[in-house]
């Protein structure tokens, strides 16, 4: 949601340095959306210096085109909202032009001497980096909202009332991503999980909608095959080559039950944030640390369980990292106690 309401003297200005990678710039997104005011989308293209390191581009515009440079130009913002390791530097640049003025808080963490030149910097706390501007958050911020979820709601379910009038509640959502030596998902992993899919189907009765995505790769075809060997035909099994819209946020939206892959931190951190009850796939032979950490801290925010567990029946809370940076960015600039006293 880009905020589009004219500017009023008072309402600060706020740019956002869209990376031109999806994932890192829909988190820059996620925070602007969460702050519900009005903001400036500043796309990020860059050039061959992007390459370099943040040693050599410092605090500059170098590592951009020349068509993005022309558009980072005062009058300076208020506040910007960056992303990534190239994002660091243009923001740094922006803050420095501005004279210190511009408050900077940026997401992912860019290095010891960048980190320090910023004003504020998230960063998830499976990571486990620390500092005097550090924010450690549960799992990584997106742009998963109440009003996300109602559009998707009401788009998804308009059209899977057409499109498959058969299918009953409770609702179960399978989001797959992909497997690495540290994070396998093969044919064992495809057969645990599919074991796991079936279990519930038989205990409820439901209906099964499952996306995979382009890492997954050939395990889709092994888990769709251990799913049929088991008896069970899902209503929906989306995968990359598919074609028509990916369900991705109709399933968010509308799960009552969702399992993720433990491999995938931003789609746990996006199911977390939807209405379902969230369950993660963790491999026997899982072996990220860093993975680990974060599944471990969904456990104990009580945001998430390990899949095995389905049968118990529980209630998850929800966890939004995005949400609660915007309330930390809002505190640190005093929009708190204005909104307060007004």
């Amino acid at each position: 949601m880009r905020m589009e309401e004219p500017q009023s003297p008072d309402t600060p200005l706020i740019w956002v340095l869209k990376d031109e990678r999806p994932g890192t710039g829909n988190q820059a997104l996620g925070i602007a959306d969460a702050l519900v005011m009005p903001y400036e989308v500043k796309g990020l293209e860059y050039g061959p210096l992007g390459r370099l390191p943040n040693l050599l581009l410092g605090a500059s515009l170098r590592c951009l085109t020349l068509a993005t440079r022309a558009g980072i130009v005062p009058p300076w913002p208020d506040v910007v909202i960056s992303a990534g390791r190239r994002g660091a530097s243009v923001a740094r640049y922006i803050k420095k032009a501005s004279g210190g003025e511009c408050f900077v808080c940026h997401l992912m963490y860019p290095g010891r001497g960048p980190a320090a030149a910023l004003d504020l910097v998230a960063v998830p706390a499976h990571d486990q980096i620390t500092g005097a501007n550090i924010l450690a958050v549960t799992g990584v911020p997106h742009r998963i909202s109440d009003a996300y979820l109602e559009e998707a709601r009401q788009v998804w379910s308009s059209a899977w009332n057409v499109q498959k009038p058969t299918m009953k509640p409770p609702i179960l959502g399978v989001l797959v991503g992909g497997g690495s030596e540290a994070m396998p998902f093969g044919p064992p992993e495809a057969s645990e999980l599919a074991g796991q899919v079936t279990a519930w189907q038989t205990s409820t009765g439901g209906s099964i909608l499952i996306t995979t995505s382009r890492r997954t790769g050939d395990a889709a075809h092994f888990f769709r095959n251990e799913l049929t060997a088991g008896g069970i035909t899902p209503d929906l099994f989306h995968t990359w080559q598919s074609e028509g819209e990916n369900p991705y946020a109709g399933i968010l939206a509308l799960s009552d039950t969702l399992i993720v892959t433990g491999d995938s931190v931003s789609m746990l951190s996006e199911a977390c944030a939807a209405p379902g009850n969230v369950y993660f796939y963790r491999s026997p032979n899982f072996a990220s640390a860093k993975h680990d950490r974060f599944l471990e801290s969904l456990i104990a925010a009580g945001a998430a369980r390990p899949s095995h567990e389905m049968a118990l029946g529980w209630t998850s809370q929800p966890l939004n990292s995005s949400i609660e940076i915007a309330a930390v960015l809002k505190s640190r600039l005093g929009w708190d106690r204005k909104a307060d006293s007004a």
